[in-house]
């Protein structure tokens, strides 16, 4: 995808208010001069997340996230930071220029052609002849609120309707989107779809990336049609519904997976928001680590039948690996959620759900019921359980789970391991495990200070900061930050310090950059006079530091010189710099 130009970037970040974005999301209320709330990215009863407005910063002091505007949309919308920019410039209403002729505007032409595809199919569900669509819709329980709310259509039985409606010069788009398709015989374009319900299948950017199509008729197959892959829609990872589950993911903590476009309208008909569907595929790898991006835990709705749990046991190692905890809820035999809900009431499919339980869990009691008192019965179970307890990344867990499963096999807990290892190594999903966390930034306290002063009042701070000698901040852990807080601050401009945070930023490592939000919201002065104060302090404080690292070398050298000349000449530099350490020192104390 084309670079988004750096013009088109800054106007995104200046008309871009972190408070008014950050507020669709979570109830702020005026703390001083920050804004004060629940973080959405962890759970917590006693608000810790911060928004600064003038910094446009945000910073969770609970989950020690922090950014600015982009960084928080990145990680709510789980978007990448071009597709960020997109969207919110798309809310702003500024063009982005892009070359036709190049990858990023034949994407957005692709995109383009959904949206027309979409307003077509919306129109058709409403008019006459969507009459037969809106009562298949009645008769499974679909509220208009639901039809809206998914933004059902209909695709009418033609030919050639969209491609009436789309127009011979976009017909390439369309096709390229999988809208339309070539005639095997003889010129011309058919639509893909025809007399089939309409499902918009979207990204949390709000972009169209695909349609999947039920048949209204009975002979008709196949009964579900999705779009074809293109370069807008990759099956194996796109969620149906995860728009519109995201805030209440967060809520609750986890991800209800369904099998199918219909389940999950039903879902939503029973108050359970936190639902999504693959598109027609199996649960992939790349599903796993996109849920892992929200939520610890997924629950996975499928149907009873032998059908639906060789579906959930081939979905469970490839959650599992991801860290996720895994809960099965089987529906009653022959009902989908939707039969469900129409046959019992919202109570009963809410209950179903809740009564989900830990996946792996229940397979171990069905593979140890099922094992046999003799030691083959035991290798048996070994190997039936490889796959799973092998994509177990949690460590204790994985403990805990060993020593249930050793202790009622009567086996020793390495015995099981080393099967488990071996078993586990022949047919566990091979997923990369995630890196270990970073260890936390430890600055100087006297750099944190200063670096708090400068970002609340660089007018009262940015003359003192004169008096700091560069060699200073010689072997300084942190020091960049304080030169690039410097320069940003210099330009008196109020989106330059969020800009050295900004996820495209490149003049701060990831965890400087990860830093620098805590401690601007964390060390601010209480106003410019305590700055000017805090900021002549920790200068002073600096210069005695650097100060007493050349004392030390000095009194080493002085220790193993033998030459009397050159023990005058280091005692005399000695009194100097005793002498700088008792000017710096008294500007402390007047402090």
């Amino acid at each position: 995808m084309a670079r988004i130009p750096d013009q088109v970037v800054e106007e995104v970040r200046a008309r871009a208010d972190i408070v008014q974005i950050v507020g669709r999301h979570v109830t702020l209320r005026k703390s001083g001069n920050k804004l004060l709330g629940l973080c959405p990215f962890h759970e917590e009863k006693t608000p810790s997340f911060n928004v600064d407005p003038e910094k446009q910063l945000f910073y969770c002091f609970g989950c020690q996230v922090g950014g600015d505007v982009f960084e928080f949309c990145k990680r709510h919308s789980a978007l990448e930071f071009p597709d960020v920019i997109r969207s919110l410039a798309r809310e702003l209403g500024i063009e982005i220029p892009e070359d036709d002729a190049g990858s990023s505007g034949r994407t957005r032409d692709l995109y383009r052609a959904n949206d027309a595809a979409l307003g077509y199919f919306r129109r058709e569900l409403a008019s006459p002849r969507g009459a037969p669509a809106r009562e298949y819709l009645r008769a499974r329980g679909v509220s208009d609120d639901l039809i809206e709310r998914f933004q059902v259509g209909y695709a009418p039985a033609r030919w050639d309707g969209l491609v009436t409606r789309i127009g011979r010069d976009n017909l390439g788009d369309a096709e390229r989107a999988g809208l339309v398709a070539k005639r095997q015989s003889g010129d011309g374009h058919y639509d893909r779809f025809r007399n089939r319900l309409i499902f918009p299948i979207l990204e949390p950017s709000g972009n169209i990336v695909a349609f999947g199509g039920r048949s209204l008729g009975e002979e008709e197959t196949p009964k579900y049609l999705n779009s074809p892959e293109s370069p807008i829609y990759r099956k194996s990872r796109v969620l149906f519904g995860l728009p519109l589950a995201l805030d209440a993911i967060r809520q609750s903590g986890r991800v209800v997976v369904v099998e199918g476009y219909f389940d999950l309208m039903a879902l939503h008909g029973a108050g359970i928001e936190e639902g999504v569907a693959p598109c027609g595929t199996a649960l992939t790898a790349d599903h796993a680590r996109r849920l892992r991006r929200y939520a610890n835990e997924v629950v996975l709705l499928f149907d009873g039948d032998s059908a639906g749990q060789r579906a959930a046991e081939r979905a469970l190692p490839i959650l599992l690996a991801e860290g996720l905890r895994v809960r099965a809820a089987f529906l009653p035999v022959g009902q989908d959620p939707d039969d469900l809900l129409r046959s019992s009431g919202p109570d009963a499919l809410r209950g179903c759900v809740e009564r989900g339980v830990p996946l792996l869990d229940a397979l171990i009691d069905r593979a140890l019921i099922r094992a046999s008192d003799h030691a083959w019965g035991a290798g048996d179970v070994a190997r039936e359980l490889a796959p799973y307890l092998g994509a177990v990344s949690d460590p204790v867990e994985l403990a805990a789970y060993v020593r249930q499963v050793s202790g009622r096999l009567e086996i020793p807990p390495a015995a099981l391991q080393r099967s488990l290892r071996a078993g586990a190594s022949r047919s566990a999903p091979q997923t990369p495990k995630p890196a270990p966390p970073k260890q936390s930034l430890e600055l100087e306290p006297a750099l944190r200070e200063l670096l708090g002063a400068l970002g609340a009042y660089p007018r009262d701070t940015l003359p003192v900061l004169e008096r700091l000698e560069r060699e200073w901040l010689q072997d300084l852990d942190g020091c960049e930050l304080l030169i690039e807080l410097t320069e940003a601050a210099r330009t008196h401009d109020h989106t330059a310090i969020a800009r050295l945070v900004a996820p495209e930023a490149k003049q701060l490592g990831s965890r400087l950059k990860a830093a620098l939000p805590e401690i601007l919201l964390r060390h601010e002065p209480s106003g410019p006079s305590a700055a000017e104060r805090a900021a002549r302090d920790c200068v002073a404080q600096l210069g005695c530091r650097w100060v007493d690292r050349q004392l030390r070398d000095l009194r080493d050298r002085l220790e193993s010189c033998e030459d009397s000349e050159q023990i005058s000449q280091l005692l005399e530099q000695q009194q100097r710099y005793m002498a700088q350490r008792r000017e710096l020192w008294s500007q402390v104390q007047q402090v």
